[in-house]
């Protein structure tokens, strides 16, 4: 029986669904086609039918899949130490099948190179802009460079983080990022200048 459009397309968000999650929790490399595709339910010529270039294009459009389900996250922070503190959390770092890709996927795109490569290289980039209207600068060049600082400095603490063995420094190398960019002190009346009073000691 011939596959309806809408069923091919289901079939296709599926698999894209599922490799995108399991891609972050085993790598690229670490999962195949034919274990993918018995996760939702379809043969490898199902599978072929949605992703005729095979797997490259699967990890491609995967690897894209998997920074559009985080970055509505981002959007949504109203100040970097917001984002840091959600980021840089022990919830993110038990969380491989939803957390970013950069310290799930990053060497493993490495390996592969091409459309993988191209597909990661976007997310960054998508990533960075997303961080620019949040960091301190006075031009966008400056922001720019903020904006890779903290990038490179929350992934890589997840990172590291995750392969540690002793969780009070896994926690600790979460800590000196978030205590890099602290917030801002809220102006309260405390921070308004001393008014002068006369002498009120009695002698």
């Amino acid at each position: 029986m011939k596959v309806t459009k809408d069923k091919a397309a289901a079939n296709k968000e599926a698999i894209l669904g599922a490799a995108s999650r399991m891609y972050r929790e085993k790598g690229i490399d670490g999962i195949g086609i034919g274990e993918l595709s018995r996760s939702v339910g379809l043969t490898h010529g199902g599978f072929y039918g949605q992703f005729p270039g095979g797997k490259e294009q699967l990890a491609s459009e995967a690897v894209s899949r998997t920074f559009e389900t985080n970055i509505d996250d981002w959007r949504a922070a109203k100040s970097i130490p917001e984002l840091l503190k959600r980021y840089l959390s022990q919830g993110h770092i038990n969380n491989w099948t939803e957390g970013c890709p950069i310290p799930a996927l990053a060497a493993d795109v490495a390996r592969n190179g091409g459309a993988v490569s191209h597909s990661f290289t976007q997310g960054v980039q998508t990533l960075i802009e997303t961080l620019m209207p949040l960091v301190d600068g006075e031009t966008d060049d400056e922001k720019h460079q903020e904006a890779l600082r903290i990038l490179s400095s929350i992934t890589g603490a997840i990172l590291i983080a995750r392969a540690l063995d002793n969780p009070r420094l896994s926690q600790q190398f979460l800590q000196s990022v978030i205590d890099a960019w602290p917030a801002k002190a809220e102006k309260t009346a405390q921070d308004a200048p001393v008014r002068q009073t006369g002498d009120t000691s009695q002698g």
